[in-house]
């Protein structure tokens, strides 16, 4: 049991370095051409071991090539990208914890396009993260949300936690006809190209191919493309498969947590009040969306 715990932890803190990286990368780097730089760097490493898997399930996946499509974009394409986007405007601590906001989102799309219903219980959860984030983005001031003054990177990080959410119903959809690493292999091929085309016409034609590397970046791209992108991947579906979803997915409450730690230590972000509080309330929230489907699992496991 220990083993699945030293896991699903390994994998938090790896996830959550994602956003120091990132913050790292992107002083230096397009988000978009980072994104895909990610993306290519995580195709190639899992080409080393997905291959057979890739192979054998090659022509399901093919026929059932429009939701592969649908998973690669919103998950491979747009999540990453977003998150880099987000980070030129806000710190690192913030996108963590709007983040944390992914299971209320889910539920809402859940309840918009699959016609799920809320409890009470959840929903208030769902109202209690959204104020939360509110308060962060607003940073518990009146004036800036009567004056409509956000901070323009927590909104993009909150679009990116949109597409993040689409990407789990499309996953919870469509993911058991597929072997989990030859399905990723076929999603990062088919976001790679996306993200090569996107990074050409958004960046590269308007501004030119230019990257300021230095070994900070070097590394900080490197990490994104192999650590959160497969390793924290391969090590959290281990996890899950020990304890079950309900009992790792509390963990993931973790990542604003050791965000602000990383934050702190590698690029001196302190917390602020606004995001205390905030976080407090996102979090609190997302227990109330969560708690119902854990004590469900846990009675009939």
């Amino acid at each position: 049991m220990w083993k699945a715990y030293a896991l699903v932890m390994l994998a938090i803190i790896l996830f959550s370095g994602n956003f120091i990286a990132g913050k790292v990368a992107t002083a230096a780097i397009a988000p978009f051409t980072l994104a895909w730089l990610r993306t290519l760097i995580a195709f190639l490493l899992l080409l080393t071991f997905a291959r057979q898997e890739f192979k054998y399930a090659q022509l399901v996946m093919v026929k059932n090539w429009k939701a592969l499509y649908g998973m690669a974009l919103t998950g491979v394409v747009l999540f990453p990208a977003l998150v880099y986007t987000s980070l030129n405007y806000t710190t690192t601590i913030n996108a963590s914890i709007v983040e944390a906001l992914t299971p209320s989102v889910a539920m809402v799309l859940g309840f918009l396009f699959l016609g799920e219903h809320f409890t009470p219980s959840q929903l208030t959860g769902v109202l209690v993260s959204f104020l939360g984030v509110l308060y962060i983005i607003t940073q518990g001031s009146w004036e800036v949300l009567a004056g409509l003054g956000f901070n323009i990177g927590d909104l993009i990080m909150l679009s990116a936690v949109v597409s993040w959410a689409f990407y789990s119903l499309l996953v919870n959809k469509h993911g058991p006809k597929f072997p989990m690493y030859g399905s990723l292999l076929f999603m990062l091929g088919m976001g790679n190209v996306t993200l090569l085309v996107m990074a050409a016409v958004i960046e590269w034609l308007p501004r030119g191919f230019e990257i300021d590397w230095s070994s900070q970046v070097i590394w900080s791209v490197l990490y994104t493309g192999i650590f959160p992108a497969v390793i924290a991947l391969i090590a959290w579906n281990q996890a899950v498969s020990m304890i079950g979803p309900s009992k790792a997915a509390v963990f993931l409450n973790l990542i604003p947590v050791v965000t602000a730690v990383m934050a702190f230590t590698f690029l001196g972000e302190a917390m602020t009040s606004a995001q205390l509080v905030g976080g407090v309330f996102v979090l609190g929230g997302v227990y109330m969306t969560t708690r119902r489907q854990k004590k469900r699992e846990a009675a009939n496991p």
